[in-house]
């Protein structure tokens, strides 16, 4: 038995090889997407491009194969996020990837971080503003360090969960009144082999 898991994937840093980074993305994944999927990309404020690759699949948060399009990207920033990778119902994951190495992970609940009609149901700006690198979940992320240090958790979220304070989750809120609107991001066509 199993069930399905979002799977949101932000690449920061990029300069012109997005279109590339999503096909590998779903390359790496394709014979377990379960449903609907899409890319995107946005310029930044600092003259590199973002995108965002998100799908359904079939449990698990695929971190080995995020891990290998990494590494074949230096110098990108890889955050991974599914919205329940270890049961149903379960807590949500995160993971972050720098030149193919696993530098942070944890678990967290969705529910109580008001996420999770954003995280089954993904708007690439409202996600961005708050998992991207330097925003606010990295930011937040610092106050929980000594009770759950920045390593790779061996895929157990939930007996890694950071809990975000209710002033916290409404910062999220806040993100989600200002950006729920936002459409800079451009779909990234995708000719899938």
């Amino acid at each position: 038995m199993g069930w399905d898991t979002q799977i949101i994937i932000f690449v920061e840093n990029i300069q012109n090889e997005e279109k590339e980074i999503a096909l590998d993305l779903y390359g790496s994944d394709k014979n377990f997407i379960t449903g609907l999927f899409f890319a995107k990309s946005k310029f930044c404020s600092d003259g590199t491009k973002a995108i965002i690759f998100t799908y359904e699949r079939r449990k698990y948060l695929p971190y080995w194969t995020i891990k290998e399009v990494s590494l074949k990207y230096t110098g990108k920033y890889f955050t991974a996020i599914a919205s329940s990778p270890d049961f149903i119902l379960g807590p949500a994951g995160i993971i972050k990837f720098f030149n193919g190495e696993i530098i942070d992970s944890y678990g967290f609940w969705e529910r109580e971080l008001v996420a999770t009609e954003f995280l089954e149901n993904p708007n690439s700006e409202v996600l961005y503003q708050w998992f991207a690198k330097d925003k606010l979940e990295e930011q937040f992320r610092e106050f929980y360090v000594d009770k759950q240090p920045k390593k790779w958790i061996e895929d157990s979220y939930r007996e890694n969960i950071i809990e975000f304070t209710d002033e916290q989750n409404q910062k999220f809120i806040e993100i989600i009144e200002n950006y729920k609107t936002n459409n800079d991001w451009t779909e990234i066509k995708l000719n899938k082999k």
